[in-house]
Order: structure tokens, then sequence, then C-alpha cells
């Protein structure tokens, strides 16, 4: 590339008075509105720490470098003696460049060394640094007593849970099995649960654990729940959080046990012994629907319970049977017809592990099995079914959804997903109002709302199972999706869920857990995109 295409803009005089600084700082001209649109053209921003080397931080250099992060430029700090906002818990090195002074003849030839991939991914990172800790007051003053409980080791508020209202309703016969709706071949699930539903452990922790902790936390890399102010900056996710010496009274369940495909399959594997998930299944006056889907999680292994969330105004009918699966029903009354309803975090869902599923999603029992299976190796993802992707439009210059056959995606809806529920009170109490609220105008686009704000957590895309990419309900009512205004609509929201976030949070990936050792039948069609592990 040509160096002396390279444009530098440099001001040595201000054009109006210049804000007050200190003797040895470089002074900050022109109002913030100019210098905004300035650094939203530019893909550096230079930060010249003050002369004096005592002087570690000074409010212009903090203002210079929040006016950068703001609109995506990547700071560039010369002077190696300065300290960032939060160094001891924030890696800026992530974001920021650092250069020390003695090196400044270097630095046209170190910023070109850089790769497009990388600088975009400094900008998203910085975007995300800003929004995080420093855009409102409210964030900073949450940041503060977040630094302040974990230096002094204070455990964070509890995660405030929805209260579930439920609706009585009648059990009616005991479900039976359709050979159709739960074939599993010739398949063993592993160990069907013969105990009652057990919770997740709530979190716990003593101080020999809390000192205990401090050794692996600052050696490993840094979890998707490190950068959010309204936890501890740097917790143990909630699924670590538990007694791991002896005598805790867990007993294994399989896992370590290796072996062939006969013992994976009996086996639940994973890190963590013991565990249940709960279904999740939103439904809005499709009764004869609903009930066929409950009566299909009759025998399910693991399942703690089912909570349905029920948006419609009307009850249930009053003659409605609903099936008997041996294991709890919540009905949920909710207070309007909203599809954020599907991610409050509701007191009656008692485990870590969620599965989101409508009430028209048919999945086998294996396919849900297989698909808890991976959520427990990768807790901090969506693992899910019907996979989609995000393209840029180059005509209209904007994003598009896009729902056809790919082998790359970079969602996955949670028509059909596992997620942690610590994911449902992000949604519902920290994302930004606005997203919910266009969720509702359209009620469309809560499933991207949701991989949007795992992806922007954990800077990691989600986790497709198996060869299903479609869910179909014969004799269904006419779905929404069918609808071309859908496919608009969620054009719509993809962009306008960018604006908020300042950046496209989404991530493409190739990659798929496919059940193997489970027999997949696999179309031939599709092979030369699959991944296997």
């Amino acid at each position: 590339m040509d160096s002396h295409l390279d444009q530098v803009l440099v001001e040595f005089t201000c054009k109006n008075q210049p804000k007050p600084s200190l003797p040895t700082e470089w002074a900050l001209c022109g109002e913030r509105e100019d210098r905004l649109e300035v650094l939203k053209v530019s893909t550096f921003a230079l930060v010249i720490s003050p002369g004096d080397v005592q002087l570690v931080a000074s409010a212009g250099c903090s203002m210079r470098l929040f006016e950068a992060l703001e609109v995506g430029a990547i700071p560039v700090v010369l002077g190696d003696h300065s300290k960032l906002p939060y160094h001891h818990l924030i890696r800026w090195s992530e974001a920021v460049i650092m250069v020390p002074k003695p090196r400044i003849t270097e630095l046209h030839f170190l910023l070109r060394s850089i790769s497009d991939n990388d600088l975009l991914a400094m900008r998203r990172q910085g975007r995300f640094l800003w929004e995080t800790y420093f855009s409102t007051s409210e964030s900073i003053f949450s940041t503060i007593l977040a630094s302040v409980r974990t230096s002094i080791q204070i455990p964070a508020a509890p995660i405030r849970e929805e209260p579930a209202q439920e609706i009585p309703h009648k059990a009616g016969k005991l479900a039976g099995t359709d050979a159709n709706m739960a074939d599993n071949g010739d398949l063993d699930l592993g160990p069907v649960e013969v105990e009652p539903p057990y919770a997740s452990p709530r979190f716990l922790r003593n101080f020999t654990y809390t000192a205990a902790d401090v050794y692996r936390t600052w050696n490993r890399a840094p979890g998707p729940f490190h950068l959010f102010p309204h936890t501890p900056l740097d917790p143990v996710l909630p699924s670590e959080a538990k007694f791991l010496g002896s005598g805790t009274g867990f007993r294994p369940i399989g896992g370590g046990s290796g072996g062939s495909g006969k013992e994976f399959q009996a086996a639940l594997g994973g890190n963590v012994p013991r565990e249940q998930f709960t279904v999740v299944m939103l439904t809005y006056e499709r009764e004869e629907v609903l009930m066929n889907s409950l009566e299909r999680l009759n025998g399910l292994p693991y399942l703690n319970k089912v909570v349905v969330v029920w948006n419609s105004p009307k009850p249930p009918s009053d003659d409605l049977l609903w099936p008997d699966i041996g294991l709890p029903i919540v009905v949920v009354r909710t207070e309007k017809n909203s599809l954020n309803n599907r991610f409050l975090p509701w007191d009656a869902v008692e485990t870590e592990a969620v599965l989101s599923i409508d009430d028209d999603a048919h999945l086998r029992h294996d396919e849900i099995m297989f698909g808890f299976r991976v959520w427990r190796e990768a807790r901090d993802r969506i693992v899910g079914f019907p996979g989609r992707f995000h393209a840029w439009d180059v005509n209209h210059q904007s994003w598009l959804y896009n729902s056809n056959y790919s082998c790359e995606l970079s969602m996955v809806l949670t028509g059909a997903a596992f997620f942690h529920k610590y994911y449902a009170y992000l949604y519902s109490y920290v994302m930004p109002q606005a997203i919910r609220d266009m969720v509702d105008e359209y009620i469309n686009c809560e499933d991207i709302a949701m991989n949007f704000l795992v992806s922007h957590i954990t800077r990691k895309p989600p986790i497709k199972v198996t060869s299903r990419w479609t869910f179909r309900c014969p004799g269904c009512p006419q779905a929404l999706s069918h609808d071309d205004s859908h496919f608009h609509e969620r054009h719509k929201c993809i962009n306008f869920f960018v604006k908020v976030y300042g950046y496209m949070p989404l991530l493409y990936t190739q990659f798929r857990v496919d059940s193997v050792l489970f027999k997949t039948r696999l179309p031939h069609d599709k092979t030369k995109c699959f991944k296997f592990i």
C-alpha cells in the first residue's frame, strides 16, 4: 500500500478558545460535536499523555480517549507511563495502542502493520468498553461499585427474578408416547432421572474458596461475564460457583468414563455432575398445538419442569385438560402480549439451563438431549437448532436478515435453543429498553435481539447442533414467519439494533456440532458444509 495516501490531521492552533488544561498537556480544541465529526471518519486518534511523567492521567487525555471510543476510532496513546481507567480490571490492549514517546518516529510504520481484521476487532472492542463502562453516569457509577466490590471480595447483589403468577389448570390423563413424536430409533438416551426435579445449586461461596479463586481468576482469559458492571467484574460463572471439594453430596453421572459410542450415549458428560434443564414455552391462543407439544415432552430425561408463558389476555379454557407428563407444568400469566415475555427470568425457572422452544416446534428427544450435552460444555453460548445469518447489502448499504441454507451462520433462533438463565436477566433488565420496545412494536425480532446480546457480551458466535434447518408443524395455523412482512421487519430490526449497539456484534461461524455417535442420517446435498467433532 502507498503510505502517501494516508491522511493525517494535526491542529496546532485552536479555532476558538482552548479548554483549560495542565501546563504539560496539549490543549483540547474545538467543540465536542466538531471533534466527534472528525473522529467518525478517522481510523486512529492520537492521545498524547502529559509531559510530566509523574502524572499518569488527566482530564484532557481521558476526554480524548472516551470520544475516540464512542465513535469507534482506535486511541493511540503516546506515553507508556499513562494509566487508563480501571487498568487493573480492563484489558485495554484489546482496544487501545500504547506507544512509548521515544518511538514516535516509528508510529506510522506500527499503525500500518495492523491488519484490517485486527483494526475492526479493536474498534468493536473500544465501542463495547465505552458503552459498558463510560457511556452514562449510571454505568460509570455501577463500574466504580463493581470495582470496589471485586477488590474487597464482596459478592454482587442477587440477580432479580420475575415473580411468576401461576394460572391454575387441570391435569388430564397420563400422557402417552406417540411413536412419531418421540421416535429415537435404537438410541440410548442415557439414564432417565428417577429422582424428583432438583434445582441448580445457588451461588455459594466462603472466604476459603474466594481466596482460592484469585489465582485461577488472574491466570485465565476473561470470561463472558467479566465486562459487565452490573455483576462483579471478575466473577465465577454460575456453573462454576459450587463447592468442588469432597463431601459435597454430588454423585457423578457417567462423566469422564470415556470409551466408545455406546458409553458416550449412556453418559451425560460435562463437568457438572448433576444438572437438569427447564423448558420455557411461549404460547398464544393455540391450545391444541400446545397440548400436543407438551405431550411430546413426556419421558424426556433431565427435564426439571415446563414453564408455559401464557401470552394471551384470555385465560385457558375451563374444560382444557393438560397432559400429565410426570413433571410440573407451570402456566405463567403475563401482563401483556409481548414476545419479550419469553426471556423474563421467571422465578419458576430453577435451573441454569433454559430450553426456549416454540409451541409448534417439533424436536425429538434425542435431539434435545444432544443439544443439552453440547450446551453443558459451552454454557456461555446459545446452543440450538435453526441457524440463520446476516449479510451486508452493498446496494442499499444496510444489513439483511437471511434464512437461506448456508454453510455459515451467525444466529441460532431461540424458537428451539438452550441458553443460560443469566441472559434472561440481562435481556430483561440490562439490555437497552429501545430494543425491547421495537420487539413490542413489530411483535417480532426477540430472537435476533437475544443473539445480539449474547454475541455482544461473549464475542463468540452461537453453536448450531444437528442437521435440522427448519421446523414444520403439520396442521398448525399459519405462522408469522410465512408472511413477507416478517422478513422486512427483521431487516429493519437488525439495522436498528446495530445503531443501538454502535456496531455489528454478530459473528459468523462455519462450525456445527453433529451427533455422529447418535447415528444421524446425513443428507447428500449438505455433506460438503458439515463439520464434525
